[in-house]
């Protein structure tokens, strides 16, 4: 049930994001596209059908040409690229660097302990993501879902929040809702533009990084690392996993990555998640680690949408709670 759940979660977060992509898309393809003899531009639901098939038919051809590479890479070749990058003869170099070092023997002692720890907890994740990467393509299929719900978030959602809101009383009530509807739409908009924004800066850090350690077709892997970063958790680990099994060198790229990482997770990612959802970057921080413990990749991928959903909740919440007292002391003065 609880895989059911986070399935589910997943698939709408996918569904949001790739509404908030195509919905800039639609206003050029509306001006560029016109029917009848009027010359009125087509719907919103015949531009996005358009864009579907613009996209399905190199997309089909280019699954069918590179589906045999893929299963191969993640069944042989990613496993393989994981035992090599930690084995014996990857990190014996550090440690022998360790040792010539001159440093105190403690000094010495925790930080070779210190490398074959993070070396195995590396590990271990980058396996646990090829057993979630193995696990998610049994289930490819379900991915259809996405772009149909996307679909219907941009045709009959704006028609749904007009209905709901006929609804509700006139006067603050219905303010209040619409008010909140628009913050939800702007902090997923804006986890959305963060997301969009962390992917460019990664790419453009491993192709300069790729480029500078030599790595063969370093551009593409660097843009790969980049497509990949849109993906939390599972996608960043695969980008190191694919490049580390294009090079003898995968000691250094395990290192550059890992500085990546570092600087991306904890400095450049927080800041851009703060200007696009408001949420401080401490707030961020525990968001995905929590979202990590409890449901591993899944979790860090809903973590910060549900954050950013959760504080615009709260923050309604107590703002309507204040003008509720508001409207209640004024009419008991008017009695």
């Amino acid at each position: 049930m609880v895989r059911v759940f986070e399935g589910a979660a997943v698939l709408l977060l996918l569904s949001f994001f790739l509404a908030y992509i195509i919905a800039p898309i639609l206003p050029p393809i509306r001006r560029l596209i016109r029917v009848g003899e009027r010359r009125r531009p087509i719907s919103d639901g015949g531009a996005i059908l358009i864009l579907y098939i613009a996209l399905l038919v190199p997309g089909l051809l280019l699954w069918r040409s590179s589906a045999p590479t893929v299963k191969h890479w993640i069944a042989v070749t990613a496993p393989a690229s994981v035992t090599r990058m930690f084995s014996g003869d990857q990190l014996g170099p550090l440690q022998k660097l360790l040792q010539r070092t001159p440093l105190p023997d403690g000094l010495r002692t925790s930080l070779m302990r210190g490398t074959q720890w993070a070396a195995s907890s590396l590990e271990h994740s980058a396996r646990e993501t090829l057993d979630q990467v193995i696990t998610a393509a049994r289930y490819a299929q379900w991915l259809i879902v996405a772009p149909i719900a996307a679909f219907l978030l941009l045709t009959a959602a704006p028609i749904f929040q007009r209905s709901a809101l006929r609804v509700l009383p006139r006067g603050h009530v219905r303010w209040r809702a619409e008010e909140y509807l628009r913050d939800v739409n702007s902090a997923l908009a804006g986890y959305v533009r963060a997301q969009s924004a962390a992917a460019v800066i990664v790419g453009l850090q491993c192709v300069a990084g790729f480029l500078l350690l030599g790595l063969p077709s370093a551009i593409s892997l660097g843009v790969l690392a980049g497509i990949l970063e849109l993906v939390p958790a599972i996608g960043p680990l695969t980008a190191l996993i694919i490049a580390a099994s294009h090079t003898e060198h995968a000691l250094a790229v395990v290192i550059f990555l890992a500085i990546v990482r570092l600087v991306q997770d904890y400095v450049i990612y927080p800041r851009l998640v703060r200007q696009g959802m408001h949420l401080s970057t401490l707030a961020v921080i525990l968001t995905v680690w929590a979202g990590a413990a409890l449901a591993q990749a899944p979790g860090v991928m809903v973590a910060i949408p549900i954050a950013g959903f959760v504080s615009v909740s709260i923050r309604h919440w107590r703002e309507y709670r204040e003008i509720e007292r508001l409207v209640g002391r004024a009419a008991a003065a008017g009695e």
